[in-house]
């Protein structure tokens, strides 16, 4: 490895030199994956029918995806379902456009600083295919140095957008996400999270948990029988969905869906990731180095960097559980059109989750017919609301009886 340049003046501080050298950047259309990012969902670059697609989502990708945070959605995984199903071809899970960006706050700006997310926003014109090569492009929309009662008491907030097209121009979907940055040293001896303890599950509660998986996840499912708008009742809630409680196994059965690639490499190409980013990795608990990503998956390595209590589940797959709630709702005739989500709190490691949706208004605009729901997590046994949002979902309209 060459040396490292972690020794900069305000390397892995939020200051305003590291502000404004990022904000240089500010609106600058970018295509080209940064460090976490690169070499993931990317079509095959020796096969030319994919023309200037940098962004692509196998039946493969598709179906391991949501087997990741353990969606069976037959759209997703069954080839000849998803044929007969209203689309006609297999389906990707919504939030696996949360992959598109080309930067993000872990990446661009303020180095060596831990970031987290504060917000998303997805807007989708029609539901994700698998085998559709699509052109992606990401930039910065803001970023700014904001109060914190964590981590020194400053924090660094990076706002971005990316758009989401087909190769024929089609525009697919819009992708917005705002972003925490923060100083790792500062936040080591923070005692903001000092009261948190860890859960502790007796059989007797794990069953609970089992029980809620049987009697909600696997049976709201509503697959092929549809879901009509005239049906929806404003003020119904969506039949709730339990997840967790989080495991290592569980975090990494998401976060390698995907495959090796991006930060997520070893070897001789773990030598290569960090030879080209000197400053990017940590030291684990043998002084090797790791990407920073590997932090959130230990208690140790929680507790060492970053001043909390557990790991924590990263925000990505929380998308992924909202998209189930609603499609699993919606059925296979509905789609989704928006999700807005705020990040409150963390997902500890050994927390279940539940997920909620409501049903607040309805409209009609054109030939669409549009659901808005409130949405939210609340974890599992603390009964802490860990994030709050909105949604948008298309329904079909009931069919006229002959007269």
């Amino acid at each position: 490895m060459t040396a490292s340049k972690k020794s900069k003046e305000g390397y892995g501080e939020v200051t305003e030199a590291h502000l404004d050298n990022l904000l240089k950047r500010k609106g600058l259309e970018r295509t080209e994956r940064g460090s976490l990012m690169r070499g993931f969902l990317m079509p095959n670059q020796w096969d030319p029918g994919y023309g200037q697609s940098n962004f692509f989502i196998s039946r493969e990708t598709a179906g391991r995806f949501a087997r990741g945070f353990a969606d069976e959605n037959p759209l997703y995984v069954d080839l000849a379902y998803a044929e007969r199903s209203p689309w006609r071809r297999m389906l990707a899970p919504p939030t696996l456009l949360a992959y598109t960006e080309a930067m993000n706050g872990a990446t661009d700006g303020f180095p060596g600083c831990h970031a987290i997310w504060r917000e998303c926003e997805f807007e989708w014109t029609r539901p994700l295919f698998a085998e559709d090569p699509m052109k992606v492009a990401t930039r910065l929309t803001g970023a700014r140095i904001v109060d914190s009662n964590f981590a020194g008491g400053r924090a660094g907030v990076q706002d971005y957008e990316t758009t989401i097209d087909t190769l024929g121009g089609e525009q697919v979907a819009f992708y917005r996400t705002s972003w925490h940055r923060f100083s790792r040293k500062k936040a080591s001896g923070s005692s903001k999270y000092g009261k948190i303890e860890p859960i502790q599950w007796t059989d007797e509660a794990l069953e609970g948990v089992w029980n809620e998986y049987r009697q909600q996840n696997n049976t709201n499912r509503r697959g092929a029988e549809p879901l009509y708008f005239e049906d929806v009742e404003i003020g119904s809630e969506v039949p709730y969905l339990i997840k967790g409680p989080v495991t290592l196994t569980s975090k990494l059965a998401f976060e390698f869906v995907r495959g090796a690639g991006g930060w997520f490499v070893g070897h001789e190409m773990a030598l290569a990731l960090f030879d080209r980013y000197p400053a990017l990795a940590i030291r684990n608990e043998e002084n090797v180095p790791e990407p920073p990503v590997a932090i959130h998956w230990t208690n140790e390595r929680c507790r060492r960097y970053l001043g909390m209590p557990a790991a924590y589940e990263a925000g990505f797959e929380r998308l992924a559980w909202y998209s189930q709630l609603l499609t699993s709702w919606a059925g296979d005739h509905g789609c989704m059109r928006r999700l807005q989500v705020r990040f409150l709190a963390f997902h500890w490691q050994g927390d279940a989750i539940r997920l909620y949706a409501k049903v607040k208004e309805k409209r009609v605009v054109g030939n669409e017919r549009l659901v808005d729901l409130e949405v939210s997590t609340v974890s599992h046994p603390r009964g802490e609301q860990t994030s709050v949002g909105s949604a948008t979902v298309q329904l079909p309209s009931r069919p006229e009886m002959p007269s």
